[in-house]
């Protein structure tokens, strides 16, 4: 090898071994943050496509008298398949509400009976009836014997200025689910 290219290969890793030592000089100029959760795993809902059916049945009018409502109608929304990490579940109900109680629901039907609202309430011991107006939540504990949760409802048609008329009676309440 000539001396001149002796000098050009020790030029060129003279050149290589400054642009090295520059770029590692540079390689701390951002980071990379990595964090996360982890969540308590969900429930089955036992209901078919996950809707739950609670009817009424028939009122009689003259019944829902200002500040009355009818007979309640027992129900509750069941999960099951609840894994040993999810220790209780909050349910979280939304809905239109009526126009006379922000904590009753409207009475939505094609043929609604008139000044008829739809009350839903904390049907467990110790809820004590406690409205579940849009916006309301309620937590129950996971049985982990069973796996398995229960929120114990209560509905009724109600009447918050009195003097009902013939209709329908319809509502949809949507039920948001957070598991802990």
């Amino acid at each position: 090898m000539d001396m001149k290219a002796i000098f050009k290969t020790t030029a060129l890793c003279l050149a290589l071994g400054g642009m090295g030592i520059s770029y590692s000089a540079s390689a701390v100029d951002a980071r990379i943050k990595i964090t996360g959760t982890v969540k308590a795993s969900p429930c089955t809902v036992d209901a078919v496509g996950g809707d739950v059916n609670v009817d009424l049945g028939e009122v009689k009018a003259h019944t829902l008298t200002a500040g009355a409502g009818s007979d309640w109608e027992s129900f509750s929304l069941d999960l099951s398949d609840c894994p040993v990490s999810t220790t209780d579940v909050t349910a979280t109900f939304t809905g239109t509400a009526a126009d006379e109680s922000a904590d009753l629901y409207k009475n939505a039907a094609a043929n609604p009976a008139g000044a008829v609202q739809i009350e839903m309430v904390d049907g467990s011991t110790s809820g004590a009836n406690r409205r579940l107006g849009s916006g309301s939540d309620m937590t129950v504990l996971v049985d982990h014997s069973t796996n398995k949760a229960s929120f114990p409802l209560k509905a009724r048609a109600f009447s918050t200025n009195g003097g009902a008329t013939p209709g329908s009676i319809e509502g949809v309440v949507q039920v948001a689910l957070t598991y802990q």
